[in-house]
Order: structure tokens, then sequence, then C-alpha cells
């Protein structure tokens, strides 16, 4: 039996990473176009593993486009809104819009994140920024309901004097 290329899928998984952050279409043809060693398409869909973790981006796209398409629509407002009579008042439209760029401004946020370097790359931010963050909930500026994720600050390696 041959010896299986990328047996822990780590190529697979970083070019299926890529496609997500991108927005690029999850194909099995567009995924072997970049993996750096398996170049047929074939070598994805003859392995029951490779294929599920391809199938599972898949879908994790389509959740995230469905999520996306369910708040901002092109031509029209947000669907949390769509109920609204056709006659809207101009504060009722500014809302909207406001909605609109909140929701367009989150997802860049969230996009920026993962261009960044994911979540260890937003906890090394957020140390910076703590104290701003504080100040605001100080300030009594943040909604009785909002979630505030905290993040452990880590502990400063020891010197190597103790080691000696």
């Amino acid at each position: 039996m041959r010896r299986l290329q990328d047996p822990n899928h780590a190529g697979l998984k970083k070019v299926l990473e890529q496609l997500l952050s991108g927005n690029v279409d999850v194909t099995v043809r567009e995924v072997a176009r970049r993996h750096p060693e398996l170049k047929n398409a074939s070598a994805f869909t003859r392995n029951e593993e490779r294929i599920a973790l391809i199938t599972a981006a898949r879908q994790q796209q389509q959740h995230a486009r469905s999520i996306a398409a369910g708040f901002v629509s092109p031509s029209g407002p947000p669907a949390a809104v769509k109920h609204v009579g056709v006659h809207q008042t101009p504060e009722t439209q500014a809302l909207q819009l406001k909605l609109r760029r909140m929701v367009a401004a989150h997802a860049a946020l969230i996009r920026a994140v993962q261009l960044a370097g994911g979540i260890g790359a937003l906890e090394r931010f957020w140390k910076e920024y703590k104290e701003i963050s504080d100040t605001v909930i100080e300030l009594d500026a943040v909604p009785a309901n909002a979630v505030v994720l905290e993040f452990s600050q880590p502990q400063p390696p020891e010197s190597r004097e103790n080691h000696v």
C-alpha cells in the first residue's frame, strides 16, 4: 500500500481556511488547484477524510453566506425589518441604513481578525485596549444584555536566570 501524502491533512486544512476567509467557493477543483502537494481532484474525492473536510467547509461557507444574505440584501432593507409597511418614515429609513452599516462594519471586523491571525491576534490587540473597554463599561455605555468576553492575561515567561 502506498504512503498517503498529507496524512494529517494540514495542507488541506490550510487551503480550506484560505478559501473560507477569502469567500472563494469551496470546490474540489479549487482545493486541488491550491493544495501544495495534491493536484488531482480524485485525490480528494476518493479519500473519505478529505472529502468530509471539504464537505464540512462547504457547509460552513453556505451557512455563513445564508446568515449574511439574511441580514443585508443589496436590493432592500435587512430581512428583520421587511415586514414593516411600504410607507416608512425618514427615521425608520435612517435606522435601517444605520443597521446595514453596523452589520457591514461587524462583518469587516470579523474578516480583519481572520486576516490578522485569528483569535490570537485579537487577544494581543485586546490586551492593549482593555483600559478603553473598562472605561466604557464604567460609563455604563454597554447595554445590560451585552456579553463582554474576558480574555485571560498571558503570564510572562520565567527568566532564564532561574533555570541556570
